[in-house]
């Protein structure tokens, strides 16, 4: 029942009745004693008054407080129905559940309509015997959970929600990437403008469809050229894939008779997009010279190595003659610059290598007197030898051992790298550090370990070999001195070692340079005299040959005799010999060349990339044809790892079964 309140009329009024009846006493009644009476029942009629309005309103307060705990409890009902927080209260000595909320009632309800008690009741029983996860999985998904064991109650809460900014932070890191379409020049040079306007819109039509589908944000430089941006989030989707758009676009453009594909650059970071995009580039570039069709990615962060993806078919990179003219002209005013030009080919010197030496000794004494090919008189091939021997014979060739030109070198002198681009294969490292600048020219696909003080790159993964890139500065040059006939015929040696013979890697220029030499003078028997196979070399590549075993179909893997001691010539010799037999798509040739170092030499028709198999091995090279040295004291072990990274990466890039 409803107590009644008094209010502030309901005592004035009391009030003026009371004085009322005082003042009638006080006029009627003539006895003082009978005034006091009247007077003392007032009084008590007005404590007794107060008294129970004090009582009213101390009713009152704890009503109230009851209503705001009733308020409360609704509330907080109310809001663990409605927040995405699981709530569980259970049997203290069962586990059984007592009640949930909706949250756990979706969480942890089957697909059939099931309420899974059992699950709630197995991770209670988990988490009350003394698991200290804090997180639990259902359907996939994780939460982070909290037992109030006092009380009775289980919370739990969706993890991903606790850690969003935290991934956020990684995944929208900011991303630029650059696209280049390869060949897209040479393809269209001699097109007329309506087939030209159909190759546009294959590739447009392609790049715009790519992009929106991953809401890339993206902007076309030019027809072959292509800048995109957009988070990390989008790019380890691609990395995941391992790019598999670049084989897309291959494909539906053989499917049109094109012969274009994809090289992209991409960078990303946390900050300075400025240095973001230069990044980018420059992947872009490497990618372009390690032969194009594949994705360079690097981090904008110091000591941050790339990441490669792709590299699945043969170089077809557009070498244009205005870049060899403008990189003619840029190696000229450098050399015009220095004292002394010192030219170094590889470790163990092969033709091609010398031949690009000779070649441009030859390029840069047209220009300064103290120009020097250099060698190393006691590691040679016997064809090497020969050559040696013939162009000092000859003697329009500078040529100085490795001891020599170490103390003819100055602070003003230049190196110049030929059919090489490692510091690791260079002729001698010890003689590579005393140059502050040097130049590369190769036809070798750029590897990581890049020389970090190269001023001027020339790298064309499009050429047959070193000595058709140096020819073509020569001709260039068009300078009134000529070409010697052993030089000419040297510098033809070292195209026909790398082309087979022109039966591999040649192109319109290969021809082009070899009727240039020709006209030089170059003579197929001084050639043939240079080259000859030495009778014992020859038994030593048969050994390999018979040795060799298939580890796939198309596959062989040949080996030297174990603790016999080979050159790098042998085992190149074995597998071009072991590639030429039917039915062999990729051919491996592994020799010991010291106590404890062995040499691996890769070759390939078209569809197989030794370059990434070797690669993988510390080595590096072409698309078909690469190399790598490996550092142990068993043969066995070499082996064994290579036949172990052959079949790896065949079967990551999906080229055997």
């Amino acid at each position: 029942m409803k107590r009644f309140r008094f209010e502030t009329i309901h005592l004035m009024l009391m009030g003026l009745i009371l004085f009322g009846l005082l003042a009638l006493c006080v006029s009627i009644v003539q006895s003082r004693m009978l005034l006091l009476l009247a007077i003392f029942l007032v009084l008590l009629f007005i404590i007794a008054l107060l008294w129970y309005q004090k009582e009213i309103h101390e009713l009152s307060d704890l009503n109230h407080i009851e209503i705001l705990n009733e308020q409360t409890e609704n509330n907080l009902k109310s809001l663990l129905d409605k927040m995405p927080v699981g709530v569980v209260q259970f049997d203290k000595e069962t586990n059984l559940v007592e009640w949930y909320n909706p949250y756990t009632e979706l969480i942890f309800t089957s697909e059939e309509g099931l309420f899974q008690n059992q699950m709630i009741h197995d991770i209670l029983l988990e988490k009350r015997k003394g698991n200290i996860s804090q997180t639990f999985e259902v359907s996939g998904n994780r939460y982070t959970s909290y037992l109030d064991e006092d009380s009775g109650v289980f919370y739990f809460f969706d993890a991903f929600i606790g850690n969003r900014q935290t991934i956020d932070a990684s995944m929208l890191r900011p991303v630029i990437g650059i696209i280049s379409i390869d060949n897209y020049d040479e393809i269209t040079d001699n097109l007329t403008d309506a087939d030209i306007s159909k190759i546009n819109s294959f590739i447009a039509n392609f790049i715009a469809d790519f992009m929106n589908t991953r809401h890339i944000f993206y902007r076309r430089v030019n027809m072959d050229r292509y800048y995109f941006f957009t988070d990390y989030q989008n790019l380890k989707e691609l990395m995941d894939n391992k790019f598999a758009i670049l084989e897309v676009f291959r494909k539906e453009a053989q499917e049109r008779q094109l012969r274009l594909t994809l090289s992209m650059g991409i960078s990303f970071g946390q900050k300075y997009h400025d240095q973001i995009g230069q990044v980018a580039l420059e992947n872009l570039n490497i990618a372009l010279v390690r032969g194009g069709d594949q994705t360079v990615i690097r981090e904008n962060e110091e000591g941050k190595t790339p990441v490669y993806f792709g590299g699945g078919s043969v170089s077809t990179v557009k070498r244009s003659r205005t870049r060899t003219r403008a990189m003619m002209t840029a190696i000229s005013d450098r050399i015009k610059t220095v004292d002394n030009v010192f030219i170094v080919g590889h470790k163990r010197l092969d033709m091609d290598a010398l031949g690009a030496s000779v070649g441009m000794q030859f390029f840069a004494s047209n220009i300064i007197d103290n120009s020097f090919a250099v060698y190393e008189p006691d590691d040679m091939a016997h064809d090497i030898e020969r050559a040696i021997e013939r162009l000092q014979a000859d003697g329009k060739t500078r040529l100085i051992s490795v001891t020599h030109a170490m103390r003819l070198v100055t602070k003003n002198s230049l190196l110049v790298m030929v059919d090489h681009s490692k510091t690791s294969l260079t002729l001698s490292k010890a003689f590579y550090e005393m140059f502050e600048d040097v130049i590369i020219v190769d036809h070798h696909r750029r590897d990581d370990d890049f020389p970090e003080n190269a001023i001027l790159t020339f790298i064309e993964s499009g050429a047959s070999s070193a000595a058709e890139l140096v020819t073509e500065l020569i001709q260039f040059q068009n300078d009134k001195k000529r070409l010697s006939k052993v030089q000419a015929s040297i510098l033809m040696a070292g195209i026909m070692l790398d082309t087979k013979n022109f039966s591999t890697r040649v192109t319109s220029r290969t021809f082009d340079v070899a009727s240039y030499l020709r006209n030089k003078g170059s003579d197929s028997v001084e050639i043939q005299q240079i080259s000859a196979t030495d009778f014992n070399e020859y038994k030593q590549v048969n050994e390999i040959i018979l040795r060799g075993e298939r580890i796939c179909d198309n596959i062989i893997v040949g080996t030297g005799i174990e603790n016999h001691i080979y050159t790098n010539v042998i085992a190149s010799k074995a597998a071009d010999t072991l590639l030429s037999m039917a039915g062999i798509e990729a051919s491996f040739a592994m020799v010991q060349t010291q106590s404890d170092k062995f040499v691996i030499s890769a070759r390939s028709r078209s569809k197989i990339n030794v370059q990434r198999i070797m690669e993988r091995l510390g080595g590096g090279g072409h698309f078909n044809l690469a190399a790598c040295q490996i550092e142990s004291q068993h043969f066995d072990d070499v082996k064994q790892l290579l036949i172990e990274t052959i079949e790896n990466t065949l079967k990551e890039t999906n080229e055997v079964e």
